[in-house]
Formats: C-alpha cells, structure tokens, sequence
C-alpha cells in the first residue's frame, strides 16, 4: 500500500463497453435505438491510455477501481495488486440492476469495499497529461476544488440534471450566508479570469449554478456517504432506482456542490484541465505533449465520423503513450 500526506488515495474509473453484444442484450429492454446510436455508450479505447498516463504521472496511486458492468478488458492485468475490477453487484442493490445510469452508478462509489477516505473520481474518457503530486488534489486532508458560479445553460438534456442538483444546494442554503462565510473562497486569486463568472451571478438571490470542468474530481468518502445517505438521501435513492439517466435525475456532482458551499476544499486553479471534443486532433495532440493541464477530457459529440475520428484520435496517444503500462497484459 502507498501512503501519502494524506493518507492513500485511490481512484474510481467508471467504465462500459457499449459494443459488448451480451451487454447490449442485456440493456435492449431499457434503452432505445438512440442511445446504442448515440454517443453514451460507445467506446473510443481512451482506457487503456488512461491506465498508461496514470503508470506514468501519478505512480503513488495506492489502489485503481474500475467499476463494471460484468465486463473486463482484454488487456487488462488482474496480476497487478494495484488494480482490482467493481462489479455494479458490490456496490449496487440487487433490485435496481440491471442500471445504465452512470448518475445512479456513480452515487454508489463510495460502497467500493476497502476505498481510501481519500479517492477521485476519473471518465474513461479522461487521460493524466503532466506529472501530479497528491497535495495536487488534497491538501491538509480536503480536496482541491474551485467555487465559481456559472449559470446552467439549458442547451441539453443534461442541465435538467444539472437544474435538479443545483435545487437542492438552494433548497438547503442561503446563498448569501454562504458568500458572507466564504468569500475569500468565493473571489479568490486561483480562479483567475473565472472570477468574472462569479461576478456576474454574485448578485443573484439563488446559485445560478456551478462551474465544472470536466476534470477528475476528488472526495472524501465519509461525505460521499453523508450527502447521499443523510444530507439529501430521498432524492439520491430516486436517482439510484431509475436504471436510465432522465431529467428527473440529480447527479453525483451533489457531494462536490454540498463541498463547495460548506467550505469543505481549498482553492485552486481551474485551469489545471482542459475539455476538447473529440475532433479537436491538434489541441488534444498539443494537450497531450505539452504537459500543462493535470487532466484533460475527450468528449465524444460526433456521432457521425466515429472510424475515422476514432484513428485519429488512437494515433496521437499512441504517439504519447506507447509503451504499455503495468497494468496491461
């Protein structure tokens, strides 16, 4: 076992293989022909990058979860004690599988038998992209975050989840309490430009919502497990009973949001990550090779180029991580 400052830390990666044909026999009673079509399940192979950047940039990691559905990659080394694979079975109860909600999934991280206090969250679709210290993510015990207000931008199904998370933050502060008690964290230097966002919700009676950036996100499970079993436990439960992500979900992001107002971080930049979609091949490739951002996200929009944009994308992590990691076969 690794320790650290603060203790072990120990990441989750959820992750689906949509081409499965026995997931999708398993999932065809549930989901409709837009999602196999879609961009929700469909797997670009960024895993196997993402385990190699992890061997490369952050070898103190004390344990990986990959938390499945039943499913293994072929690669994938179970010989490596560092590395151990979730089913949805251990941390989910038995009634609400099959699920294809990553919302309800993820609101059951910290279930994971054995998880550190201190662990992050990471997408499949996420990669390390520079060399990262624990006190990175956790400084004095608590996670590295950034407070700053941006409106939800109702331009997807998503910001219906987006807008159900953030009511329950309202519903359960005063927004201008909050602000009083943590105004140094509220306008705070590390945000940089991003203060300008704040600025102009600051004036608003209610959040108008939070900035996230698609980052691996760090927790403490004993307030995973407070938000979710004792802080908003009605409305987290209805999430983990609906087997499809719908607008009437919250996400898990509620503990981060719950973090925020209580004060529970320490300021940093934002700018650590970056967020590209994925045919952005000469930012991703710049990301990728210059080292500036801790983390970047690839996010698939593109429904219809997946061959061609799917060599491409292979090409240039291949050109950075070409050499297989300790956790390969």
């Amino acid at each position: 076992m690794i320790y650290v400052k603060n203790g072990p830390i120990d990441l989750v990666i959820p992750w689906v293989n949509g081409e499965d044909p026995q997931w999708q026999q398993k999932a065809a009673p549930y989901l409709s022909v837009k999602d196999f079509n879609g961009e929700r399940f469909r797997d670009w192979g960024i895993l196997k990058y993402l385990f190699r950047s992890i061997d490369r940039y952050l070898p103190w990691v004390n344990q990986i979860y990959l938390v499945t559905d039943n499913q293994i990659p072929n690669w994938l080394n179970l010989n490596n004690s560092h590395v151990q694979v979730i089913d949805h079975r251990e941390i989910i109860d038995h009634q609400f599988l099959p699920t294809f909600n990553s919302n309800a999934i993820l609101m059951n991280a910290y279930k994971i038998p054995n998880l550190s206090e201190h662990f992050m969250i990471i997408e499949d679709d996420m990669l390390f992209t520079r060399p990262a210290k624990p006190e990175d993510f956790f400084v004095n015990g608590r996670p590295r975050d950034f407070l700053i207000e941006s409106p939800i931008s109702p331009n997807e199904d998503f910001a219906y989840i987006l807008m159900n998370t953030m009511m329950l933050i309202n519903r359960q502060f005063d927004k201008r309490k909050v602000l009083k008690q943590l105004r140094s964290k509220y306008l705070n230097l590390h945000y940089g430009i991003e203060i300008v966002r704040s600025l102009g919700s600051c004036f608003y009676r209610h959040f108008t919502g939070f900035y996230n950036r698609h980052c691996v996100q760090p927790y403490l499970k004993s307030e995973f497990k407070n938000v979710v079993e004792n802080i908003f436990p009605t409305e987290c439960h209805e999430t983990i009973t609906h087997r499809v992500r719908g607008n009437h979900d919250i996400s898990e992001w509620i503990v981060r949001y719950y973090n925020l107002v209580t004060g529970n971080f320490i300021p940093s930049s934002p700018h650590r990550y970056r967020y590209f979609e994925i045919g952005q091949f000469e930012d991703i490739r710049k990301a990728v090779n210059d080292e500036k951002y801790f983390s970047i996200c690839m996010n698939d929009r593109d429904i219809h180029h997946f061959e061609q944009n799917i060599h491409q994308l292979r090409s240039i992590l291949n050109e950075k991580f070409d050499q297989k990691s300790s956790f390969e076969k």
